[in-house]
């Protein structure tokens, strides 16, 4: 059974200016999206030549990230992870 719509010209224009707003607010927030990503795209690019440079100057694109990686940590997290890393190592020998 179908539902009965009210047939009222002002609901009706409501409605559709309610649609037309959400379509642009859609289509602007598309754009938007799309243009991050883009951008995105455009910086893993960039990262990924750096590392080329890098690795052809002969540094160890591994040791680069994992620096990379670490700087972007808060350093007394990653003081006590350090510090929990060694203490493991001794018990193993290492």
């Amino acid at each position: 059974m179908a539902l009965k719509f009210k047939d009222d010209p002002d609901f009706a224009a409501h409605n559709q200016t309610a649609n037309d707003t959400a379509a642009r607010e859609l289509s602007h927030l598309l754009a938007e999206i799309e243009s991050a990503q883009a951008t995105k795209a455009d910086a893993s690019k960039d990262e990924s030549d750096l590392y080329v440079v890098a690795k052809s100057k002969g540094y160890n694109v591994k040791a680069l990230k994992r620096l990379v990686k670490e700087r972007e940590r808060d350093a007394d997290e990653l003081r006590e992870e350090e510090d929990a890393l060694t203490l493991y190592k001794q018990f193993v020998g290492m």
